[in-house]
């Protein structure tokens, strides 16, 4: 039995959660993008080595495609800086190379100090 939890009933409704929030809102909401990045946080406080998983790597897609336009964008680093924050124990320099490690391009850097406004494409 795999120590992994039961991730993929989890993964369809979160990312069925996020999609229906996003078709009715302008800009993504901080609860969407929390939810997207939860599966990704074993990995940003884990031990040396440890890779990101699939619903990880997933949800951060998903989160990439939803935040399509500038406006999403900044959205998003600014609840991921918000939320970066607060968990001292995240490895910021894992969290930046973590779209690289799921073979995504995003155009920001997760990282508390970031000005979203100011890098963000």
């Amino acid at each position: 039995m795999s120590s992994r939890p039961p991730s993929s009933a989890l993964a369809v409704l979160l990312m069925a959660a996020a999609l229906a929030g996003a078709a009715s809102a302008a800009t993504l909401q901080c609860v969407q993008v929390a939810q997207l990045m939860a599966p990704c946080m074993p990995y940003l406080t884990g031990a040396p080595g440890m890779t990101p998983y699939g619903i990880c790597c997933n949800s951060l897609g998903v989160l990439n495609q939803l935040a399509a336009t500038r406006a999403d964008r900044v959205a998003a680093c600014s609840c991921v800086k918000a939320a970066a924050g607060g968990f001292p124990a995240v490895d910021f320099a894992r969290a930046a190379g973590l779209p690289a490690a799921c073979g995504l391009s995003i155009s920001f850097t997760i990282s508390p100090n970031i000005d979203c406004n100011q890098y963000v494409r």
